[in-house]
């Protein structure tokens, strides 16, 4: 669950457990909302289901009493961990026929796991370990993808004995020098070979890489990169629907709008907003993302973002080597300019780019004023410097491309590029699912 708490993500690893446990034919007997609309009521006639069902989970950081007490003030959140395990262990059969056997009472040897080293008797749990080997591939693949939500966004993970012995093995048998030269196996691993041992466990029943968002109502699952043909007609189908106005520059006296808006939808609910924080998360200096963000709506849309300017360039490469050539470009010089600029205002409110924030805002009494004016100056120097140096690159490429039937294409493949990146179904990327 991005930006969710990590007590969401274990809580719902709990309630999972907890289906599991009952199997599916009596689960909406011990999960229901109607009966007990609270995490304190359900605790109360549950108390020993709760305990023992934590026994199955690896959790690290997050011990039973903490996961409790969220569940206690957060109703909208144990609600969604009750819907979501419900959903999943009525149609585990969708995803995968032989995730059958977890629809029966008690566990088949599944552990439910978030996070890392949650036994201290080993190195590293399964979830930990295929962040691991994500790293190796994702290294010899030549960085593909800026992080691992990118390759696989899962929350939690189901994992079966078999899969956790499977991936330990995996992870060391990489350490194996290769039979000729002084290198390791692992400097030839990459994702096809994280791919087949991943999707090769879930075939099996043994690996189930989960998801989550909060849910309200009702549940649904999602299952992406099962099918790479049914991926790429999906893709296939995002169209571009306009882009907004940059034909002007962003002045002192006409301050526009410093994102631009590359829409794919109708209704222009869906698009991407490319924009620039001109602020840091704690200090003064320069803060050189420039963030490309895909909005959707919809209960099967997968949104995302991509900051890392490398993998921008290079997704925009694949579309149009020059305009990727060219934003650089731009991005190099507006960034130069804002320095420089940057460094006059620093210099008016007495301050380094090393300095903590705190050095403005805990100026007794005028402390939070003096801050907002400083942050206000640096939202016009990223309009003038860095917004009017990339967005009309954008703009005009779009616009050029509208008129030209040659050319009109790109357009749609710019954003269907985007949009395969950001929710994770780059052909690289595993096999996941999403309860929403």
């Amino acid at each position: 669950m991005a930006d969710s708490p990590i007590e969401a993500e274990a809580a719902q690893a709990l309630f999972c457990a907890i289906a599991d446990y009952v199997g599916s034919d009596l689960v909406h007997k011990h999960l229901d909302l109607k009966k007990y609309p609270t995490y304190d009521l359900f605790k109360a006639n549950n108390k020993r289901l709760v305990e023992l069902s934590y026994t199955q989970l690896e959790v690290p950081g997050v011990p039973l009493k903490k996961m409790e007490d969220f569940l206690i003030k957060k109703t909208d959140w144990y609600e969604s961990s009750v819907l979501t395990a419900v959903k999943i262990i009525k149609e585990l059969k969708s995803i995968d026929k032989d995730f059958q056997r977890l629809a029966k009472p008690k566990w088949s040897n599944i552990m439910y796991v978030r996070g890392a080293k949650a036994d201290k008797s080993r190195a590293a749990n399964a979830m930990e370990n295929i962040e691991a080997l994500f790293k190796i591939a994702n290294k010899n693949d030549k960085n593909v993808f800026g992080d691992v939500n990118k390759w696989s966004p899962a929350d939690i993970y189901f994992v079966s004995t078999k899969a956790d012995k499977a991936i330990d093995e995996e992870l060391a048998s990489l350490k194996v020098k290769s039979i000729k030269g002084s290198g390791t196996i692992q400097d030839s691993y990459n994702f096809l070979n994280l791919n087949e041992l991943c999707n090769g466990l879930l075939d099996s029943g043994d690996l189930l890489p989960l998801s989550l968002k909060k849910v309200q109502g009702s549940a649904s699952l999602y299952n992406y990169n099962f099918t790479r043909s049914v991926e790429e007609k999906n893709l296939a189908a995002v169209k571009y629907f306009g882009v907004s106005d940059w034909s002007k520059l962003y002045t002192l006296k006409k301050p526009i709008t410093r994102d631009i808006k590359i829409y794919f939808s109708k209704d222009l609910k869906e698009k991407i907003k490319v924009r620039h924080d001109p602020t840091t998360s704690g200090n003064f200096g320069v803060n050189k993302a420039i963030k490309f963000e895909i909005e959707v709506s919809g209960a099967g849309g997968r949104g995302g973002s991509v900051v890392a300017w490398p993998i921008i360039t290079r997704i925009i490469s694949e579309v149009d080597k020059k305009l990727s050539i060219d934003l650089d470009k731009g991005r190099t010089k507006g960034l130069k300019d804002y320095e420089t600029e940057l460094d006059k205002v620093n210099q008016r409110f007495k301050v380094k780019q090393s300095d903590n924030k705190s050095k403005l805002k805990s100026i007794p009494k005028t402390g939070e004023k003096i801050y907002d004016a400083y942050k206000a100056d640096r939202v016009i120097l990223s309009g003038l410097y860095i917004c009017n140096n990339i967005m009309p690159i954008l703009y005009q490429w779009f616009k050029q491309n509208e008129g030209n039937k040659k050319t009109k294409k790109l357009n749609d493949k710019f954003l269907q590029k985007f949009v395969e990146y950001t929710s994770s179904r780059s052909p690289q990327s595993g096999k996941f699912v999403i309860a929403k």
